[in-house]
């Protein structure tokens, strides 16, 4: 199961300094040179937090979070159509994650709409939350702190607690 992260779910973990749970629950996962340079333009407006993306951030074949490009003319012109609707970001995640079938993790209500229009299976924050808890890498009650704290620091949850989805056991 491939995974590619847009910046709203990456900013919503390292908020809350809690990027390595991606990387525990996931092992490796993807996103885009695009998504890379929102990331640059956050931290030069002040989310100070972002630098710990860009730091985990790779452009080779190590690392956890690795920087993919659109490589395929079918890719450029799903990119290109797509950035009629959607930013650069979203727009390079959703051709990469439809071109190579991957899971696409946003958390941007319109994204997510078009990738699930587009046939590209969809996850963001609490998706992510939800299998860290049945997987057992944090408890229910850590899942739960860990999105008010989201919340709190900007995250528009469509939820304010993991038990509107999940119940602990």
């Amino acid at each position: 199961m491939n995974i590619i992260l847009n910046t709203t779910v990456l900013s919503n973990f390292a908020s809350v300094g809690e990027l390595d749970l991606i990387k525990r629950l996931f092992g490796v996962v993807y996103t885009t040179h695009e998504v890379h340079e929102e990331i640059l333009r956050g931290i030069s407006r002040g989310y100070q937090y972002l630098e710990d993306v860009d730091h985990e951030m790779s452009f080779d074949e190590t690392g956890w979070l690795r920087v993919v490009a659109i490589r395929s003319p079918t890719e450029h012109q799903s990119m290109n159509d797509l950035l009629k609707r959607l930013g650069m970001g979203e727009s390079s995640c959703i051709a990469i994650a439809k071109s190579r079938t991957m899971i696409f993790m946003s958390d941007d209500r319109i994204a997510r709409r078009i990738a699930n229009e587009m046939g590209v299976s969809i996850s963001g924050t609490i998706g992510i939350l939800v299998r860290c808890v049945n997987k057992d890498i944090i408890s229910f009650l850590e899942g739960t702190s860990i999105l008010i704290e989201m919340i709190q620091k900007g995250y528009m949850s469509p939820v304010d607690s993991l038990e509107a989805i999940a119940s602990p056991d």
